[in-house]
């Protein structure tokens, strides 16, 4: 998103995660939109992806930090059909810590 929309604050917060994962940028692409129906772990953590994550225009008012950003969702709607982020359903729940390493399984 930061790559289409390079003026606009696309800060994680935005959006209310439960996890983060951090990984190097892939220019006009969504790549966890290729991981639903995958098993993922973080630590001991497991999960499978549901279902990408449908945005709302709660994501483009106002916030702590941020100003109002149309083009938040304006972007998504165009490149991604209104997604960022994928839903996960818990296979094996487990504490994660900040910087645990996501895999594949």
């Amino acid at each position: 998103l930061k790559t289409l929309h390079p003026e606009g604050a696309a800060d994680p917060r935005r959006f209310r995660p439960n996890i983060v994962i951090d990984m190097a940028p892939v220019e006009g692409s969504f790549p966890e939109t290729e991981w639903v129906g995958r098993k993922l772990a973080i630590g001991d953590l497991l999960l499978t992806v549901s279902e990408p994550c449908r945005r709302c225009g709660f994501t483009i008012i106002a916030q702590d930090g941020f100003d109002a950003d149309p083009g938040i969702l304006r972007n998504l709607v165009r490149h991604n059909a209104h997604n960022l982020g994928v839903y996960c359903t818990v296979d094996r729940p487990a504490r994660i810590e900040v910087g645990a390493t996501m895999r594949f399984v």
